[in-house]
C-alpha cells in the first residue's frame, strides 16, 4: 500500500469512527433527557419499599399489589398526610409491576410470610386489573385465602380497587369484583377507581394519570394524591382540609381533591 492510499485509509477510518462517537454520544444524551424526563413524570419510580421506623402507637401497613401502589406514591401521601393528623404510619410496600409479578397469586406467599411476622395492623390487597377482569374466581380464592390469613394473624384486611384503564367496560368489571369480594368476605374496600369517575364529573379539568406513559394510565402525583385521601377517609376518617408542607403532592388544587375524595366516602356529610 502507497503512503498516499494509506492516508487515506486512515482519514475514512478517522471520519468513521467520529462518526460512530457522535452517534453514541447523541444516543447517550437522548437517554439522560428520557431517564430524567420519566423519572419527573413518574414512568420510572424511584421508590422506598418501605418505612417501618416508628414509635410503639405507629399504624403498621402492608402494601400487595402492583404499580398501582407505587406510581404517584400512595403509600409515602398516605403517610404524610396521615402525620399531619396526628395518626402515624409506617408501611412495607412488596408491590410490583402487573408484568413482573404483581399479582396476588405471585404475592401471596411472600404475603402470607409478611403477616406472620406480627408486624403490621393491616395489609392492603389490589391485584393486576387485567388478571382481575379475566378471572373473577381466581381473584376471589386469593381474596379468600389472605383475608383468612390476615384474620387468624391479627390483621385487618383492606381492598384497594385503583383506576387503572380508561376503559369504563373493564373498570366496571373490576369494580364489581372488589365489591363482590369485600361484601363476601366482610372486607373493607378503598374504592379509589369510583373516587376517580367522582372526581372527574365534579372537577373535570384535573389531571390524575401521567402523561405518554406506555405502560398505560397511572396515577400521576395528583392521582396518587387523591387515592391516598381516599384510604384516610375510609380507613381513620380523616377530613383532610391542610396539605403539609412536605407532601409529594403539592398541587393548587390538592385541598379540592382532599375535600372530593372527604365527600365520595362520605357523601351524606355535610360541614357545619
Amino acid at each position: 500500500m502507497s503512503t498516499t492510499e494509506y492516508i487515506k485509509t486512515q482519514q475514512k477510518a478517522k471520519k468513521k469512527l467520529r462518526f460512530w462517537t457522535k452517534i453514541i454520544v447523541a444516543l447517550t444524551i437522548v437517554a439522560i433527557l428520557w431517564t430524567i424526563w420519566a423519572i419527573f413524570t413518574d414512568v420510572i419510580v424511584l421508590r422506598k419499599t418501605e418505612d417501618m421506623v416508628g414509635s410503639e402507637n405507629a399504624i403498621s401497613i402492608l402494601f400487595v399489589g402492583n404499580s398501582h401502589v407505587f406510581v404517584g406514591e400512595l403509600p409515602r401521601q398516605l403517610q404524610t398526610i396521615a402525620r399531619a393528623n396526628d395518626i402515624e404510619i409506617i408501611y412495607m410496600d412488596i408491590s410490583r409491576h402487573g408484568n413482573r409479578g404483581g399479582t396476588l397469586s405471585e404475592l401471596r406467599e411472600r404475603a402470607i410470610i409478611e403477616m406472620q411476622s406480627g408486624r403490621f395492623d393491616y395489609v392492603v390487597l389490589t391485584c393486576n386489573g387485567i388478571r382481575v377482569s379475566n378471572d373473577i374466581d381466581e381473584f376471589l380464592d386469593n381474596v379468600r385465602v389472605l383475608n383468612n390469613e390476615a384474620i387468624e394473624n391479627g390483621v385487618i384486611p383492606v381492598l384497594f380497587n385503583s383506576a387503572w384503564t380508561s376503559d369504563k367496560g373493564r373498570l366496571n368489571i373490576a369494580t364489581d369484583a372488589y365489591k363482590l369480594a369485600a361484601d363476601e368476605f366482610n372486607i373493607i374496600l378503598v374504592n379509589a377507581a369510583d373516587a376517580w369517575v367522582y372526581a372527574y364529573q365534579t372537577i373535570p379539568e384535573v389531571s390524575l394519570i401521567t402523561r405518554f406513559d406506555p405502560r398505560g394510565p397511572h396515577a400521576n402525583r395528583a392521582g396518587g394524591f387523591l387515592s391516598a385521601c381516599v384510604f384516610a377517609a375510609t380507613l381513620f376518617d380523616l377530613h383532610i382540609d391542610e396539605i403539609p408542607k412536605d407532601n409529594h403532592y403539592k398541587g393548587n388544587n390538592a385541598i379540592v381533591l382532599a375535600q372530593t375524595a372527604w365527600e365520595f366516602v362520605h357523601p351524606t356529610t355535610t360541614e357545619d
